[in-house]
């Protein structure tokens, strides 16, 4: 099992920023106001997925996704190169939307107060990702 970590930092506001975080087990993305997160999203597991999730906090956070919300699971994440950004911001230059491209797919998108935001790897809403 890999890691992986990438902060991409908005272009056109410096105060935001997407942090890819795979710890080995599972990969999420947090959308960042400064140092704050205003949004999140499931975007893959690597370890097998559980069948059924308590959803309680325990050794085992962040949580994978269990199976019946996957649609789909990407192979993990090697380098930067493998993602693209593109962020939306209104005339004065707050945020209004980043869309996390993976390998040339729109995988999610988040928006400040996404918690959680929207994938086309979920099958249905749950509390990792609502579908896109």
């Amino acid at each position: 099992m890999t890691e992986f970590f990438l902060n991409i930092t908005c272009p056109q506001n410096g105060r935001y920023s997407v942090v890819i975080e795979d710890d080995g087990r599972v990969a999420y993305a947090y959308l960042r106001d400064g140092e704050d997160i205003i949004g999140d999203i499931w975007l893959y597991n690597q370890s097998p997925s559980h069948l059924e999730t308590k959803w309680e906090f325990d050794d085992e956070n962040p949580f994978l996704n269990p199976q019946e919300f996957i649609k789909e699971n990407i192979a993990p994440l090697l380098n930067g190169d493998e993602v693209d950004l593109t962020w939306r911001l209104s005339d004065d230059e707050a945020l209004q939307e980043v869309e996390v491209i993976i390998r040339n797919k729109l995988i999610v998108k988040l928006w400040p107060g996404s918690c959680p935001g929207y994938s086309n790897f979920v099958i249905k809403d749950g509390p990792l990702g609502k579908v896109l």
